[in-house]
């Protein structure tokens, strides 16, 4: 009886960590998030804003326009492309956070997982401190598709509509 227990708590925890966001090894279908299956087909910063930086980076404190240090960056909608396009990456001054039409120059790709830190233009080490983002997640990257999402709105040259 006990073991059968032990077995149903296991299977709900799989089913939870699945159901949250979507990962590179797992096959897209119903467990995946609505906003995971929209970023599919976006790349626009309206959805950017909400549905991946607004559930991911600023409903936490991190990034909402707070003055404190651990922000850094206020990615709520209608200020992220002033604290993201050219602007110096404070983590490592060599790299712009996002570098329009250039993914693999634009740190932010490296933050979220998206690019590792030795492909990037220059290769660099990804920080220990304060680590990849988002930090709210127990270090799980946000789903495959809001990555993508960010990567396509940086090659498109990061357009503010």
């Amino acid at each position: 009886m006990l073991r059968r227990d032990a077995l149903v708590v296991l299977a709900l925890v799989s089913a939870c960590r699945n159901s949250l966001e979507d990962n590179d090894n797992a096959p897209v279908d119903a467990s995946v998030s609505a906003s995971c299956l929209e970023a599919e087909t976006r790349q626009d910063v309206a959805f950017l804003e909400t549905k991946v930086w607004g559930v991911s980076c600023t409903f936490s404190g991190c990034h909402n326009g707070g003055a404190d240090a651990a922000g850094q960056m206020d990615l709520r909608a209608g200020m992220s492309i002033a604290s993201l396009v050219n602007v110096d990456a404070k983590l490592d001054p060599r790299f712009k956070l996002v570098v329009p039409g250039q993914p693999g120059q634009s740190y932010l790709m490296m933050m979220i997982q998206q690019i590792p830190a030795a492909d990037m233009t220059p290769p660099t080490t990804a920080p220990a401190d304060p680590g990849l983002m988002p930090l709210n997640t127990g270090g799980a990257p946000l789903c495959a598709p809001k990555r993508a999402a960010v990567e396509r709105w940086i090659e498109m040259g990061a357009p503010a509509s």
